[in-house]
């Protein structure tokens, strides 16, 4: 909140001792002056009575009054004059999320360990009861949103949602709830306490298999009497794929076509498209597939492959081929495939797994030489990976995603309101048509007949894992559950309580049990608050991403404590194993450095375009594209939001807090100026800085159990303490709490609070935002603007094109101290920036 000059006249109350200023801008609202703090030089020798009437100016700053001066008095300038934004660097980012330290708590002692609460039943001699009254000073927009009265597009309104501002009684309404929840996951943190809630981690999550994996699957068909994996690898040994320009193992089925004619599938005598699972006879022909090598300009060999020319089902007759087939177009840049003229008649089994990725032209026909069949067991363990990973494909994509895609304007999906799944709607990733596993329940179990690849080992014998595709997700080796300490998970029992779970409440995970928290927020009440509206439409907020814990190079860190990353460049098949932890607590970065009008003008699509001074590009909004403004599934739109500077207060009572306990609190609620908390919907985009200061215009009443008893015992309870006493002790119990965390760990001293303090300032000098690509070919000294496609993806896949160790791929998360992250280039990308 900039600073605001004020005029007043100064009011000394005889009764409570204490000097106020009333605000002439406030129609006489009386607000606190702490003379040792507040009043400038001229004014701090003279006895504070004798002030009373005298008109003043002074400078209203963070929701205190600072330089109480004699009216007509120039103010102090500022030590240090606020320096000119410098550019932010063009080819770094950090990533909206980071990681607070979780490390494991057997370290923790005195009121930071675990320990049973004291009870409600009595306040306890030593320890504090009372209030805390708090200003909450919005410092970026806050969006506080109402679900209930969204508004959904689409007959079935399931499609883009607009949410209106959170109101009661036509004024906007802060929940109490919201409040509390953002102080307990803050404490979590700074307390390094057990996590208050961890569900849903048990199981393993996968990483999508490397190219080079296709060539150690075998296609293979769970037996008749499901006691077998019978492997298919056509006419090359098994293993064989990893040789030098290898015969591939299934035969190709075309089946896709770019031209819009069609004419490229195979079919049967009478037109039908052969089905999945489909017993087969083919006429097959050997193909010799050439890659083009960009370095040496010429096309290379590479594998070879049997193409169907041919097929029909068993039983039914089968003609020859009349000829070989035409030889392709060889043209540079692409790859082509040269027919050998060899023929041969093959039985098998069709494989379909829909046009899942772009470019794919050929369904598999899975075969072998049926008087030299391999069987190998069918095993527990290989029956529950199968399992695992068919849920975990499943996790991965909501029903939406797959069943309530929108339908082309050009016609390509079958009737109906929306695609099917298997309908191929464009290139990118959602758009290209689903895998059969991903929607159809029969892939839940491994039935008897089920077509799948088998992931040989070395020795070309023992099967690793059975997936529905060739490249497949892979299971990490340990589910997320295990590479959390134990001292971190749920508490089970009321022994186990850590410090948040004492004091903002305990409800068991596992049967009864529950401990009422000694911590409440009382009613928030608007002081100055004021809101910005945009219309009906609303603003079209940019794409918020999902947490993806199975992007290990993110999520998971190095050693046990996991505070520092893994080592850039490690393969993903020793993530999530033993000896490694989870980061920690995520936590979003404050954005900090934003341009003065960033927030401006929220409708307009500045998305391309870059500020002249820091060259920061409008991060929150969705970049229009050439149809308009971008309202679909993955993003929502906004109709108003609390403007920067609002001021809210509300009170916090506790009861029966440890001296440490309490410190924690007023640590959260006296961080340096310059960091804030965290609140409200659109975090990784900006939204939702705040303060929490204590009020210095209500009264602070903290006593011990053993004051209160002695108050209520003269019949007195009205506190007879100062101000001044009750801020000392105020001040005792933050450095009590300071001293107490004070535990190294990941070669630093107290890193949880290093970390909460870092995300809680932001980094000067550069943009925060999700990962991103620069177009091919743009220069590093360009900034890069936000991609109109959303295309974060991109980035992910391009960290993982890692191939020299000095290759800048393959990195994970930073830690705090150093989060910056490089933008890599995309060939896929297009350079649309409006200038």
């Amino acid at each position: 909140m900039p600073d605001e000059p004020r005029t007043g006249v100064l009011s000394w109350d005889e009764t409570q001792r204490k000097l106020f200023v009333l605000v002439a801008e406030e129609g006489g609202r009386r607000r606190r002056v702490r003379p040792p703090h507040d009043l400038s030089p001229v004014l701090q020798d003279r006895p504070v009575p004798e002030l009373d009437g005298m008109p003043v100016d002074f400078t209203w700053s963070g929701s205190k009054t600072r330089d109480v001066r004699p009216s007509g008095t120039a103010a102090q300038v500022k030590a240090k004059a606020e320096a000119k934004r410098k550019p932010v660097d063009s080819n770094e980012f950090i990533n909206p999320y980071t990681f607070l330290p979780a490390t494991p708590r057997s370290q923790a002692v005195g009121d930071l360990a675990d320990a049973a609460p004291v009870g409600h039943d009595r306040l306890h001699e030593d320890r504090w009861t009372g209030r805390l009254p708090v200003r909450l000073t919005v410092a970026t927009p806050l969006l506080l949103l109402d679900p209930s009265r969204a508004e959904r597009a689409g007959k079935d309104g399931s499609s883009h949602a607009t949410f209106p501002l959170l109101e009661r009684n036509g004024r906007v309404h802060l929940p109490a709830t919201s409040i509390k929840g953002m102080l307990r996951a803050a404490y979590e943190a700074v307390t390094n306490s057990r996590l208050g809630v961890f569900n849903g981690h048990d199981e393993r999550l996968a990483h999508r298999m490397g190219a080079d994996a296709s060539r150690h699957m075998v296609p293979a068909r769970i037996s008749d009497d499901r006691t077998a994996i019978t492997l298919l690898p056509g006419d090359t040994p098994l293993g064989g794929q990893a040789g030098r320009n290898p015969l591939l193992h299934a035969a190709w089925l075309p089946r896709y076509s770019a031209d819009p004619k069609g004419g490229f599938a195979v079919s049967y005598s009478n037109g039908e498209l052969p089905q999945h699972a489909d017993r087969v006879v083919a006429w097959v022909e050997r193909i010799q597939h050439h890659r083009w090598n960009r370095d040496k300009k010429e096309h290379q060999a590479d594998f070879q492959f049997w193409r169907v020319r041919v097929i029909a089902r068993e039983g039914e007759h089968l003609p020859r081929p009349v000829e070989p087939a035409p030889e392709m177009p060889r043209t540079p840049w692409n790859s082509w495939h040269e027919p050998t003229g060899e023929q041969k008649q093959i039985r098998g089994w069709v494989c379909v797994t829909n046009q899942n990725i772009n470019k794919k032209h050929d369904e598999r026909v899975f075969f072998t030489d049926e008087e030299d069949l391999v069987e190998v067991p069918l095993t527990p363990a290989r029956d529950a990976q199968w399992n695992a990973t068919i849920r975990n494909y499943r996790a991965a994509h909501s029903h939406a995603e797959i069943h309530e895609r929108e339908k082309p304007s050009g016609g390509k999906a079958r009737s109906g309101r929306h695609a099917e799944p298997d309908d191929y709607l464009g290139d990118d990733p959602g758009a290209t048509a689903w895998s059969p596993h991903q929607y159809q329940r029969s892939y839940d179990t491994l039935a008897p007949g089920t077509l799948c690849y088998a992931h040989l080992a070395k020795d070309r014998r023992t099967v690793l894992g059975l997936y529905p595709v060739m490249i497949s997700r892979s299971l990490f080796d340990l589910p997320p559950e295990e590479l959390l300490h134990d001292s971190l998970k749920p508490a089970q029992a009321l022994t186990q309580l850590s410090p948040a779970d004492r004091v903002f409440g305990w409800v068991s995970p596992a049967g009864p049990g529950a401990h009422r928290g000694k911590l409440r927020i009382g009613p928030v009440v608007e002081v100055d608050a004021h809101t910005d509206t945009f219309g009906a439409d609303g603003v079209p907020l940019a794409i918020l991403g999902q947490p993806k814990p199975q992007q290990a190079r993110f999520y998971v860190g190095a050693g046990p404590d996991g505070i520092n990353p893994l080592k850039d460049g490690l393969e993903r098949n020793r993530m999530y194993v033993r000896g490694q932890a989870l980061r920690g607590r995520k936590a979003y970065w404050h954005h900090r450095g934003l341009p003065a009008g960033y927030w401006d003008k929220p409708t307009e699509d500045r998305t391309q375009q870059l500020e002249p001074e820091t060259r920061r590009a409008q991060e929150y909004r969705r970049p229009d594209d050439r149809d308009g403004s971008q309202r679909d599934t993955q993003n929502r739109s906004v109709r108003g939001w609390i403007r920067p500077g609002s001021t809210f207060a509300f009170t916090i009572g506790v009861t029966n807090l440890s001296t440490v306990e309490l410190g924690a609190l007023l640590w959260l609620l006296q961080l340096p100026d310059g960091h804030y908390h965290r609140l409200g919907y659109g975090k990784p985009l900006g939204f939702g800085s705040i303060r929490l200061d204590l009020d210095p215009d209500s009264e602070c009443d903290l006593r011990t159990g053993e004051q209160w008893i002695s108050s209520y015992r003269s019949l007195a309870p009205e506190s007879t303490r100062s101000r001044d006493d009750i801020l000392a002790d105020l001040e005792e119990a933050r450095r009590r709490f300071e001293e107490e965390m004070n535990i190294p760990a990941g070669g630093l001293k107290a890193p949880h609070l290093h970390a909460f303090l870092a995300a809680a300032a932001g980094k000067e000098g550069f943009a925060v935002h999700y990962p991103r690509t620069r177009p091919f070919g743009e220069d590093e000294s360009e900034h890069t603007v936000p991609d109109p496609e959303g295309r974060s993806f991109a980035w992910f896949v391009a960290n993982e094109g890692r191939r020299t160790p000095s290759d800048d791929r393959g990195r994970s998360l930073p830690r705090w101290d150093n989060p910056y992250l490089p933008i890599h280039p995309d060939k896929q990308r297009k350079n649309r920036r409006r200038r």
